[in-house]
């Protein structure tokens, strides 16, 4: 089977209309399973409220065993863009605001960005990390590597209680897709089509992410990076009121309502 056939699961929020309101296309992070676009839900509530018809879909659909970096899996997604119509807007979270912003050379050069912790290079601290999470997964331990992965996306400082580390059974699917989701972050460097890309750009990142931080950004000077205090990985959970109000100032402000 080759990519073009595989089945992309979406969700769909919003007016539903394939004409008037604005697109956005919103691209998911690494999920043990496709949660229905759960990851995002703080944003999308924003954007369809705003009168955006949202769809969501799960980045990783388009990943097997001959995916084995951003580019080829950014190179997927490049040939199933035309699938979702005209993109006003293109967002992602942690993979999948990699994979947008690999995705910016692409789209109409005025589509609006707004990415959630995501990077736009990672650095050695960041893999490391990111490469523990991935062989806990990949050597059949998911459990701990969710563990593990739910206590990093908390804000630095964030005391876990016992419940919280608590491992989940072992899941051999979830252990696939974390161990290819975090492999396929390493070495990632899309600095130069996020900079050159001439539409608005909006990145929120937080403050305590033990992740994705400030440095792992890139903005040309008419781009935005928001950093939310105290927030870490999941800075629209953890600070849901202050990033809501940024997306709604940023829509806007550029025209998308």
């Amino acid at each position: 089977m080759t990519h073009a056939g595989f089945a992309v699961p979406a969700a769909v929020f919003g007016p539903e209309a394939a004409a008037g309101p604005a697109h956005a296309l919103v691209l998911a992070p690494v999920t043990p399973h496709w949660d229905q676009g759960a990851f995002f839900t703080p944003v999308t509530r924003v954007l369809a409220d705003a009168g955006l018809r949202v769809t969501v879909v799960d980045t990783l659909s388009l990943w097997d065993e001959e995916v084995d970096s951003l580019d080829s899996l950014a190179a997927r997604w490049r040939a199933r863009l035309t699938d979702y119509g005209p993109v006003d807007l293109l967002c992602g979270n942690a993979l999948g605001g990699a994979v947008a912003q690999a995705l910016l050379p692409d789209v109409a050069p005025g589509t609006a960005a707004l990415l959630v912790s995501g990077p736009a290079r990672t650095d050695a601290l960041l893999e490391a990390r990111l490469t523990e999470i991935g062989d806990l997964a990949a050597g059949g331990r998911s459990d701990y590597a969710l563990a593990l992965l739910h206590r990093r996306v908390q804000p630095h400082g964030h005391r876990t209680g016992a419940d919280d580390t608590a491992p989940a059974p072992h899941d051999p699917d979830a252990g696939r897709r974390i161990a290819a989701g975090m492999r396929m972050l390493r070495g990632v460097d899309v600095t130069a089509a996020v900079r050159a890309h001439p539409g608005p750009l909006l990145q929120l990142v937080g403050s305590h992410s033990q992740l994705v931080t400030q440095r792992h950004t890139a903005a040309a000077p008419h781009h935005r990076v928001h950093v939310i205090q105290g927030a870490g990985m999941r800075p629209h959970f953890d600070r849901t009121a202050e990033v809501s109000a940024h997306v709604g100032a940023f829509l806007r402000e550029k025209g998308l309502i």
